[in-house]
């Protein structure tokens, strides 16, 4: 699956958590790579679009967002690669934001990046 790819790719760029789908409930300060949506290609090439939501959650504001603007950064530039038998072309950021979440040990932030990715099918 795409998710458990990236976050393979990302967790070689950082020293904290890198998970795949869904934040964990306790929300510890991560990384996290959701598949959001996607599209497959009209043409006769054999390639997927698919949205990705990269998440960076933390308890500073200003962590989350350094975080956020790397894991962006590293998969734009180490993209193309082939990860296992699936080979991925291009990622190409599209939009970001932030929120902030509630959880058992206090306020966390979230910044994120939704990325569209083309992958081989």
């Amino acid at each position: 699956m795409i998710e458990d790819d990236l976050r393979e790719l990302l967790s070689d760029a950082f020293d904290i958590g890198v998970y795949s789908r869904l934040i964990p409930t306790e929300m510890p300060e991560c990384i996290v790579v959701q598949e959001i949506g996607g599209r497959a290609s009209r043409a006769s090439i054999r390639r997927a679009y698919r949205l990705i939501s990269v998440m960076a959650v933390s308890k500073d504001a200003q962590q989350a967002q350094e975080w956020m603007l790397r894991a962006r950064d590293y998969l734009t530039t180490h993209i193309p690669v082939t990860i296992g038998s699936t080979h991925y072309y291009r990622a190409t950021p599209q939009a970001n934001g932030d929120l902030l979440m509630k959880s058992l040990n206090g306020p966390k932030y979230v910044h994120y990046c939704d990325i569209e990715v083309v992958v081989s099918i």
